[in-house]
């Protein structure tokens, strides 16, 4: 499927956490149908309805995610872990999930060394942020960079469109919308243009397996240019 060359002469293994989410669901295919990978292993709350001779599927409580250290003795960690101020909540249940639990899936991943950690932030993430979300996002990224992990790619996507497992109104109307206002998105704005979660997905599956050690962070602008 993919016109890229296997790096190595032993293929990788990869670590998925988010898996029934809108990137995760797309970066799981893309894992899936890759000749680069001969394992990929998924933590899920329930199992999800696929099936691959490669797939394992590990049911978790993200609660005690140490508990589960020996699956994270892999290449690459792929984090899509996220939700939202409405699903969560409350704000602690949001710290929980975006910040509590990508964290100490890095720390793990630094422990059984990882090549390289992969995970999806935000538009706009800085610790110091006057909103909440950005804040949050903001702190995570500064935290996973003080680990020692070889490979660090952060991603920053703004608005993510794509076909999703629950209906989402609000974020439905705001895609269809500024999907349709390309004006809107030039010069410094560039970065906040609403991004397909499959490209997304693509970005983060290439920049496993480029093997560039270092921390990289990508505004949502670049992810196009990823391959």
């Amino acid at each position: 499927m993919f016109a890229l060359e296997v790096l190595a002469l032993e293929r990788r293994t990869a670590l998925l956490l988010g898996a029934s989410g809108l990137v995760g669901g797309e970066l799981l295919k893309l894992l899936l149908e890759s000749d680069l990978y001969r394992q990929v292993t998924i933590f899920v709350r329930t199992p999800l309805p696929i099936k691959h001779e490669k797939l394992q599927q590990v049911v978790v409580d993200f609660a005690r995610l140490e508990s589960y250290e020996r699956h994270f003795y892999v290449d690459d960690v792929f984090c899509c872990l996220g939700t939202t101020r409405k699903k969560a909540k409350t704000k602690q249940q949001f710290i929980q999930v975006d910040y509590e639990y990508t964290l100490r899936a890095a720390a793990l991943a630094e422990k059984c060394r990882v090549k390289s950690f992969l995970t999806v932030s935000s538009v706009g993430a800085n610790p110091c942020s006057p909103f909440f979300y950005q804040r949050v996002k903001g702190e995570v990224e500064e935290a996973l960079q003080r680990l020692s992990i070889p490979s660090l790619h952060i991603f920053r996507p703004s608005l993510l469109v794509g076909k999703r497992r629950e209906f989402r109104l609000g974020e439905m109307l705001a895609g269809w919308l500024l999907c349709r206002l390309p004006f809107l998105f030039v010069g410094k704005w560039k970065k906040y243009k609403p991004v397909d979660a499959h490209q997304l997905a693509l970005a983060m599956f290439y920049r496993a397996a480029s093997a560039a050690n270092g921390v990289h962070i990508y505004e949502c602008d670049e992810l196009a240019c990823i391959s």
